[in-house]
């Protein structure tokens, strides 16, 4: 299955049970465990490359020190003696006179016999010389490349290190290359670490597509009957119940109770931040009680569309923003009917009119006598599409073409409250007395309701988020018509304040859960503020759900109920859901694949081939792997220059062990060897090659390569720096005759 990532880009997953992804990631540490030796023998190849060349680089520093001292007159003469004619051509006479009572031997003992002082190298001191590259202990200590070849992993090799530091012959200089060394060896034990640690990472997340067939859009057809509508509501209600408690539980705790039912959506929740003492979002500030600054608001910042589980490379943004305030209850806004008995006023509050009525809502009596403690809520809604709603706000009410606008009455019923509250939402400061009790109790003796106002905005935005447009216009023309940016716009069309609250009303408030019996527990200052916060919430809650619903065809089973998909998303909004299955585990197919791969291909990398120069010329090459205990294979023989004779091939594993096998001149085979133990030579002709891996094999070619290329472009650029002179002459010749 392919996901998109968060930023859109493709992710290759495949989906299997818990049980099959642990073996599977077992699977993957176990490769890069195996391959842990091998990685380091292709590192110590690596490093012996630079230690080489240091060494080079010393014996050439060396050499030059050396001749500039045979330059003094006092060096000449001290060692004159050593490199005098006369003591040469002694040596000369003494080992001619020695071949002539000698009989004809073989071309070995010929070179065996040939004059000490033609082997002599120019330097004076060169069995004194020390280079970092050999192999053979210096000043009773190893070098570091004999270390490195001699370590099995970057534990030992480092302990060597250790102990060379410490011992008193080391030079400063090789100190410091030592340090360099450990340090090399340190970051391949992280890199180690740091590839066991991805290994169980292949495991990435459970995310999975829907495979549901019956996606879409299905709504209530109210033309059915009554009875049809009254379990639509029900069924309504219990979609903004199950958006509020989720909310609830997984939206304003960062470690939520409910572990289990915050995981099911691809991401847990929709962040948004939260700002309060904000500017009147009405066109009248005066409809603010408490003046200019005084609205709370909700921002969610520009959301990208894979946040509510649209997988999709290209993936849109939505924004989701509210402003709420109390409102203002003084004249004309809310008026008194007069009445003898005050406990039988009448409120009308001309917020906007509804239907044939010049008021808004109204009330009659005094709540506090109705013995039934809870908060009574009415909301009314001003959508999108003016011209259909029942409410109409006054103007200087009435929201942006692209907003909505929630109005909600809250009325506080039969409640005592154990302290004063002085929220403007859920007042109540008038005492009350009872026998027995040294603290009084307060509640409301307002008769008035509560005001709250929230103005809803919803922004769609291209992918980049530089281009914005609200829910009602077309989507540009620029931009692609995809089914993702349909389903992310419909997972959007419900979520508002009046959506969230429209059929719980009064139960859908937070100060209803402080109530036992008569009495509420006490109430922060800002309670309105944490109510409208809720209801954004659940607003956002809203759309996760809605767009889980579209994915499975939530409601296709409902009575009364038909589809309204419009025909151009008609079956293209399938598979297009993810979210976070039970049971089931991603396996990132890279990971899974890729690094037994690379762990087969490190340990090809490391095989060593040598090559042994046998009688007449043959050349045998031998693959070997790095354990010492591995049998060699013979994999072919140069031809020589004369056929048919039959010599023995030797070749030198990486502990000074031989093997041996019989190898006619001029045939190519393979043949296995035998350990057959130290070696000895016993006068044979014979003649011990190197033995690199293959990754030092590929390292020169593409060396060669790299060279070759410089080449040619130097011939290139030297070619055209002599044509175009005599072209550019020659154009001109012609332009003039």
């Amino acid at each position: 299955m392919t996901l998109a990532d968060d930023n859109g880009f493709p992710e290759w997953q495949i989906l299997a049970t818990d049980y099959w992804a642990q073996w599977m990631s077992a699977f993957v540490a176990v490769c890069l465990t195996l391959a842990n030796p091998y990685v380091f023998r292709i590192v110590v190849s690596i490093l012996t490359w630079p230690i080489h060349g240091f060494g080079w680089l010393q014996e050439k520093w060396k050499h030059s020190n050396e001749r500039s001292a045979l330059s003094q007159p006092h060096a000449l003469a001290e060692t004159r003696p050593l490199l005098s004619s006369e003591s040469a051509n002694d040596d000369e006479r003494r080992q001619s006179s020695a071949n002539l009572a000698q009989p004809e031997s073989s071309p070995n003992a010929r070179a065996a016999q040939t004059p000490m002082s033609s082997q002599i190298q120019p330097s004076l001191h060169a069995s004194n010389r020390i280079s970092w590259g050999q192999l053979q202990p210096t000043r009773n200590t190893e070098s570091p490349a004999h270390i490195l070849t001699r370590s099995s992993d970057s534990r030992e090799a480092v302990a060597q290190f250790i102990q060379m530091l410490r011992h008193k012959g080391t030079g400063l200089s090789q100190k410091a290359f030592v340090v360099v060394l450990m340090t090399a060896l340190f970051g391949l034990f992280v890199a180690e670490v740091i590839a066991g640690i991805f290994s169980a990472q292949i495991a990435s997340d459970r995310a999975a597509l829907s495979s549901s067939k019956h996606c879409g859009i299905w709504e209530v057809d109210y033309d059915v009957g009554d009875e049809i509508s009254y379990r639509s509501d029900l069924h309504s209600y219990g979609k903004e119940a199950r958006a509020s408690q989720y909310a609830r539980n997984c939206y304003h705790l960062p470690n939520p109770t409910d572990s289990v039912g915050c995981n099911f959506f691809y991401n847990q929740s929709i962040s948004f931040v939260t700002q309060t003492e904000q500017q009147c979002p009405f066109i009248s500030p005066e409809l603010c009680s408490n003046g200019l600054y005084s609205a709370a608001a909700f921002d969610t910042g520009y959301v990208d569309a894979g946040v509510i589980g649209i997988n999709s490379p290209t993936s849109y943004k939505f924004r989701r923003k509210s402003s709420c305030s109390p409102l203002n209850m003084s004249e004309p806004y809310v008026r008194g009917e007069h009445s003898q008995d005050p406990n039988n006023a009448t409120y009308r509050y001309y917020y906007g009119h509804k239907d044939n009525w010049n008021f808004t809502f109204e009330t009659s009596g005094n709540p506090f006598n109705w013995l039934v403690p809870t908060y009574s809520a009415n909301a009314y809604f001003s959508s999108l599409y003016p011209d259909s709603d029942y409410w109409e706000p006054l103007p200087n009410l009435k929201p942006s073409p692209d907003s909505t606008l929630t109005i909600i009455f809250i009325a506080s019923n039969h409640i005592y409250h154990e302290e004063a509250s002085f929220d403007p939402m859920f007042p109540a400061t008038k005492p009350r007395y009872f026998p027995h009790e040294r603290k009084p109790y307060y509640y409301n003796s307002d008769p008035r309701a509560r005001v709250l106002a929230c103005v809803d905005t919803t922004e769609l935005c291209s992918p980049d988020g530089k281009t914005c447009w609200n829910m009602t216009a077309s989507l540009p023309h620029q931009f692609p018509d995809i089914p993702a940016y349909w389903f992310m716009k419909w997972s959007l069309e419900n979520s508002n304040t009046y959506e969230s609250i429209k059929w719980r009303l009064g139960t859908a408030l937070l100060a209803q859960e402080s109530i036992s019996q008569s009495v509420s527990k006490p109430l922060p200052s800002n309670q309105w503020e944490l109510e409208a916060s809720q209801l954004f919430a659940t607003s956002l809650a809203r759309i996760q759900y809605d767009a889980w619903g579209i994915a499975r065809g939530e409601d296709r089973e409902q009575p009364g109920y038909v589809e309204v998909t419009p025909a151009e998303a008609q079956g293209r909004l399938c598979r297009l859901y993810k979210f976070n299955s039970v049971g089931y585990t991603n396996i990132n197919l890279l990971g899974f694949i890729g690094l037994p791969l690379a762990a087969i291909a490190v340990w090809i990398l490391s095989w060593e081939i040598t090559t042994h120069a046998v009688k007449s010329g043959a050349t045998a090459v031998v693959i070997s792997s790095s354990n010492a205990d591995t049998n060699g294979v013979v994999i072919g023989v140069a031809p020589a220059a004369t056929t048919g004779n039959t010599s023995e091939a030797t070749t030198e594993n990486r502990i000074g062990d031989t093997t041996q096998g019989s190898i006619t001149d001029g045939s190519l085979g393979v043949v296995p060897n035998t350990t057959t133990g130290t070696h000895s030579g016993h006068g044979r002709n014979e003649s011990h090659g190197s033995s690199p891996m293959i990754i030092d094999i590929i390292a020169k070619f593409i060396g060669i390569g790299i060279l070759d290329l410089i080449v040619g472009i130097y011939r290139c650029s030297v070619w055209a720096g002599r044509a175009f002179p005599y072209l550019w002459e020659k154009r001109r010749s012609l332009w003039e005759n």
